[in-house]
């Protein structure tokens, strides 16, 4: 009887810690979150079923997540070994480890296409920070490239980020120069913080009035959600924007036949020829104007959660001199942080 017991809890048990979303909700009712500041205002209970009519795709796959955790741990070693500009070594920067429950609710907010941040993202272990990226996906630059310009855009935010603040953290006034950078960089940055999930969706742009009495816009005003700034390159959707798995683009071989010659001298017939520079303008205008606008949302969950008003980002000082209980430096790739005792990337 009690073999059976036993058998019957176990089951039970590993059902209900099962990653299937419904099994997930039965065990817990994110609709009734009391970190909530209003019922039904959790991202797992708002837009768990939901998605944007603008979605072209969603997800990590196991590289992506792999990569965007490297690309943290490498900026947070940079850190705790005092090669962030203007800001000083730490003594207890821990390293960062992937959390699917983190990365779930990033992957249901991808979905809605919205460039702003869920109101309410925290799991029964701990608070969540989210950090947000929206950029357009245009031509000649890997997922590869769109995952480092993301986390480099958060880290980047050291520069706004008054040293003293390091000390004692300070909710800054995000409409002032430089806006919530200094926000997100601290939310990555935060040394107490070691679980990470993150998700990228893939959303067409809002579709440009059609009216004929007005005038034809730019590339940068039909796309209002973003500026050509915050651009970063990769294939276009006839070249399957979906290449998740091919992260290195060919060169094209030169054709000297798209060369002229001009009093002397050579252009290329696709830029500088001035033979051709008209033509192929009113060419390049049209298969623009033609050209469906790709956005990639790119959401990274946090926990447990820093930017705690009046506490240090991290102890300033001697690297790896103060890890927390239960950690240890010795990571043999981040060799500044305090990895997880028995991580496996770590000398025995």
């Amino acid at each position: 009887m009690n073999v059976i017991y036993l058998f019957c809890s176990s089951f039970m048990l590993g059902y209900a810690f099962c990653e299937n979303e419904t099994n997930r909700n039965s065990v817990f009712n994110f609709c009734n979150h009391p970190d909530c500041s209003m019922e039904n205002q959790h991202t797992m209970c708002v837009a768990a079923n939901k998605q944007s009519s603008r979605l072209y795709a969603s997800g990590m796959t196991t590289w992506m997540r792999y990569q965007i955790l490297l690309l943290h741990n490498r900026h947070r070693d940079n850190i705790a070994m005092g090669l962030e500009p203007g800001q000083p070594p730490a003594t207890n920067m821990r390293k960062m480890y992937w959390d699917y429950e983190l990365e779930h609710m990033a992957e249901v907010w991808a979905r809605q296409c919205q460039k702003r941040h869920d109101e309410c993202r925290n799991t029964i272990r701990f608070n969540v920070l989210q950090n947000m990226d929206v950029r357009a996906v245009v031509s000649r630059v890997t997922e590869a490239q769109l995952l480092a310009d993301a986390v480099g855009a958060w880290f980047s935010g050291s520069r706004a980020l008054p040293p003293e603040h390091v000390w004692s953290f300070r909710q800054s006034n995000c409409s002032a120069p430089g806006g919530c950078n200094a926000h997100w960089y601290s939310a990555a940055a935060w040394a107490s913080t070691w679980r990470l999930g993150c998700s990228q969706s893939l959303c067409t742009a809002k579709k440009p009035s059609c009216a004929l009495f007005r005038k034809r816009r730019t590339v940068t005003e039909e796309t209002p959600e973003y500026s050509i700034a915050n651009a970063t390159r990769t294939f276009m959707p006839s070249q399957n924007i979906l290449r998740r798995t091919r992260y290195m683009t060919q060169a094209k071989s030169v054709n000297f036949e798209d060369f002229a010659t001009t009093d002397g001298i050579s252009y290329r017939k696709s830029k500088e020829s001035p033979l051709h520079r008209g033509i192929l303008n009113d060419e390049n205008k049209e298969k623009r104007r033609k050209e469906s606008k790709i956005l990639a949302y790119t959401f990274c969950n946090y926990g447990p959660a820093g930017n705690i008003d009046g506490f240090p980002i991290y102890e300033p000082g001697s690297t790896c001199s103060n890890c927390p209980q239960g950690s240890q430096c010795g990571d043999r790739t981040h060799r500044a942080l305090c990895a997880v005792t028995g991580d496996p990337d770590c000398r025995e």
